[in-house]
């Protein structure tokens, strides 16, 4: 019967009549749940769907989404065509498809729209980089909600941005707190990155962190009211979203490290930078600050930035120091051409 329809289907050239039978047929598609369509029956719809795909009127397409998005019973290339459609038709799929493909994910992590990307969010299949993706360009509600999915996993420098975030922002400092509470791992890492005297942590989730307080921090920015700025340890956070965002929309290395720069947060860059060439941080600290061009560029060579991400350190280090940009022009030529000599690989970035 399922495959006779599909031929009738394959046959018929009018949109409407189209769209007629492809609703029908999705009714009982869905309704034969004592009946689990064989591959060959799941691929043959779907790809019939897709073949007329464009022709089918919206009525159809809903019935689609109402009835398979949330099941097995379509392919990952119908379920990944559907979560192409407007956020009214595309929620379901993107929230819940068992099939929707790991590509078509990561796709909507870098181009989707906010409210596609807060569905995305309480998925339990998210990858490091997916997240990454999307607290480097999502708006915070987005953030909200990956703190609040315990099966998200977040890198460390994921880690770092949110630490970025929470630096001014009283909700992401409490978002923080609650899922440390709630995610042992979550909590490791916060101890790791606190431990390491990471300038990111703010004074308010170190003290929390020592004297595991977590719970109090928690609830005492839950209960303030969310019109107002808090004023926690002396440091004013916001309770709505700040202008602070990841350079570049992404989590590599050089975009945290560029927006430290921006942010004139050198003491958190020296801390990641240490990091990443495994120096002590005063030995970075003592290199940046002296007159040893040579030698900073050398330091700098190891972390392996782009040639732009030297020229914001060198501007951000005039700033610090007081010191002339004249010479930015040139060292950055020199670095340049340093990069394009044959080295040994950058030590890896922390994750």
């Amino acid at each position: 019967m399922l495959r006779e329809q599909l031929e009738q289907l394959a046959k018929l050239k009018e949109p409407e009549a189209r769209s007629k039978l492809i609703r029908t047929l999705v009714g009982e598609y869905a309704r034969s749940e004592e009946y689990e369509p064989t591959e060959i029956e799941r691929e043959l719809f779907s790809k019939i769907v897709l073949s007329v795909f464009d022709q089918l009127d919206r009525a159809a397409r809903y019935e689609l989404v109402v009835r398979l998005a949330k099941t097995s019973r379509i392919s990952s290339e119908l379920a990944d065509r559907l979560a192409q459609e407007d956020y009214a038709l595309s929620e379901p799929v993107i929230e819940c498809s068992p099939v929707i493909s790991q590509k078509a994910l990561a796709r909507l992590a870098r181009l989707g729209s906010n409210d596609k990307r807060l569905s995305m969010a309480r998925r339990a299949d998210l990858t490091e980089e997916m997240i990454d993706t999307m607290i480097a360009r999502s708006s915070r509600n987005v953030v909200y909600a990956l703190l609040d999915n315990l099966d998200a996993p977040f890198s460390v420098r994921a880690t770092l941005a949110l630490l970025i975030f929470a630096n001014t922002e009283a909700q992401v400092l409490a978002g923080i707190a609650k899922r440390a509470i709630n995610d042992e791992e979550f909590l490791e890492t916060q101890m790791y990155i606190q431990e390491t005297n990471c300038p990111l942590v703010p004074l308010p989730l170190k003290k929390a962190l020592e004297n595991g307080t977590l719970e109090v921090l928690a609830a005492t920015l839950e209960c303030l009211d969310r019109n107002e700025d808090v004023e926690i340890d002396g440091v004013i956070y916001s309770r709505h979203e700040a202008s602070i965002q990841i350079a570049n929309g992404e989590l590599s290395f050089d975009a945290i490290l560029r927006t430290l720069f921006e942010q004139e947060r050198l003491d958190a860059a020296i801390w990641l930078i240490s990091r990443k060439i495994n120096l002590a941080d005063d030995v970075v600290s003592d290199t940046l600050k002296s007159d040893a061009d040579g030698a900073i560029m050398r330091l700098m060579l190891q972390t392996g930035i782009h040639e732009k991400t030297y020229r914001d350190f060198l501007k951000a280090r005039s700033v610090w120091l007081d010191r002339s940009t004249r010479s930015i022009p040139d060292l950055v030529m020199r670095y340049k051409a340093e990069l394009k000599k044959p080295r040994r690989a950058a030590a890896a970035a922390p994750h």
